[in-house]
Order: structure tokens, then sequence, then C-alpha cells
């Protein structure tokens, strides 16, 4: 009987569906990561300070790509757009710049080979004829940076179509969430002692101003501000509501949101957020609500 003797070309399937994972894994973590970017950087939060769990820029990144159907959608014609770029232009690389090393390489290589066969006993003649041997038959340098250059394109392909998707998708998910007729973020409702606040109504006066306070920065921006910590949806064009945009690490990230009526007007509005620290004494009540009262 003949002994069954393992084939080594019989593909490695466990160490390519390792390889997929790892390749998927970090795609999928550059893409989360670069939606939730764009997202709180639409806020004008930036990302770093939030201390996220890993997992939320992989569940982030499933949202962008296969979150809705059109983002499905997108995610299929970004696919066969960047399977013809890379084509494109590995088709461009080969046939200007590698085909064109190639020429320069041999035409070297025979002049080496010139060289030292006109001097086959010095020294200077056998190392370049060894030089010309190893470079043609042993490793072939222009094989070896076509390989690298088609690996380093598809990966600049693949990761410029994953940052335009998660991107595109994390401004517009912070556009609706940002107006107040469109935004899934829970309505907050902030209570304090008068005392803890720089920014509130009381509830037993709310005419009256809060006050001893100093201020760095843009005063017109918290003046703005007085007068419109209440919720108010009498008037449309003019509504607020405070919507809860995060709560991380004993801060909330709260803000008004943006009326619909004024988003369409005015697509380069941002709302303001407030960064507020949650106290440890028992003394701070917040309640979210999916709607205003």
């Amino acid at each position: 009987m003949v002994p069954n003797t393992p084939n080594n070309n019989e593909p490695n399937l466990l160490g390519k569906l390792s390889s997929l994972v790892v390749l998927l894994g970090v795609g999928l973590y550059f893409t989360g990561w670069t939606y939730r970017w764009a997202y709180f950087s639409f806020f004008q939060v930036e990302v770093t300070s939030l201390n996220l769990p890993i997992e939320s820029f992989y569940i982030a990144a499933f949202s962008a790509l296969f979150g809705h159907p059109w983002a499905i959608c997108k995610t299929a014609i970004a696919t066969i757009l960047i399977a013809i770029a890379i084509h494109v232009t590995l088709w461009i690389i080969q046939n200007f710049i590698i085909n064109t090393l190639q020429k320069i390489f041999g035409a070297m290589q025979s002049r080496l080979l010139k060289y030292a066969n006109k001097r086959p006993l010095s020294w200077i003649a056998q190392q370049l004829k060894s030089f010309a041997d190893f470079s043609s038959t042993q490793f072939n340098s222009i094989a070896f940076l076509g390989s690298l250059v088609t690996e380093i394109v598809i990966v600049l392909w693949i990761l410029t179509a994953l940052f335009w998707l998660a991107q595109w998708q994390a401004d517009s998910d912070a556009w609706a969430d940002a107006v107040n007729e469109t935004s899934t973020l829970p309505v907050v409702t902030f209570v304090t002692p008068k005392d803890n606040a720089a920014l509130g109504r009381q509830l037993d006066n709310p005419l009256v101003n809060p006050s001893n306070f100093s201020i760095i920065g843009d005063k017109n921006r918290y003046e703005n501000l007085l007068g419109r910590e209440l919720n108010d949806t009498s008037k449309p064009e003019q509504s607020i509501v405070w919507r809860l945009l995060i709560d991380r690490d004993g801060y909330f990230y709260i803000f008004p949101a943006l009326p619909q009526k004024r988003a369409k007007s005015d697509s380069n509005l941002r709302p303001p957020v407030l960064v507020i620290y949650e106290s440890d004494g028992g003394d701070q009540l917040l309640i979210l609500s999916p709607k205003t009262s």
C-alpha cells in the first residue's frame, strides 16, 4: 500500500480564513472609527475624548455599510467601482511603470554582463556578473516590486472607499439627528441644584437668569442660550428641544436640536453642545424620553 502523502499544493484553508478574518476586522474597525469620528465631528466633539469601546466601532461599521437598503446599495455600487478602479490602476502601472522598469533593468543587466565577459578575471567583473545573475534568477526585484505595488494599490482603494462610505453615512446620520423632526436621539431633561449649573431655569421662578458666574470665550454664544433652556414646541420654526448626544464616562453631552425650517434654509448650521459633568452626590437627575411632552 502506498501511504497517502499530504499535497503541499492544496490551499491552506485555515490560513486563508485567518487572513481573511484579520483583514475584515481591520477594515471594519477602520470604517467604524471613521464613522464615529465624522459623526461626532459634526457636533464639534472629538471621538478620542469619548473613550468608546472597541465593539462600538464594529457595530458602527455594519450600520454604515449595511444599516438600511440605501446603505447596502451604496456599498454594492462602491464595490463595483472599486473593482474597476483597481483594475484600471494596475493596468496603468503594469503598462507604463513596470514595463519601463523592466526595460531599464534588463538593459542594465546586459551591460553588466558585457562588461564582466570582457574582463572575466577581474574581481569587480565577477561581482557584477554575480549581481546580474542573482537579480535575474534568484531574486526578481521587478516582480517583487510589482507584487508589492499591487497589494498597496488594492489596500489604498479599499480604504478610500470605506472612508468615504463611512463619512457620507455619518454626515447624513448626524444631520438627521441634529434636526428635531428627524432626530432619533432621546429628549433629555436635566435637573440639578441651582448653585451647580451656569445655565438653567429655576423651577419656582423660570424667569430668573443664572448669575454670579465668570465667563471665558464667546459671550454671545452663552447669552444666546439664556432663555432657551426649557423645551418649547409652540412655534415649529423656532422650536426648542434638548436632546442627549451621548453619555460617556460621567459626562452628559446635550444640545438643542435644530428646527427643520432653519436646517433647510442653512445647511451649515451646527447646534451648540453642552458638556455637563455627572455629580457623585446624587443631587442630579437626568430624564430621557423618546419625544417631548
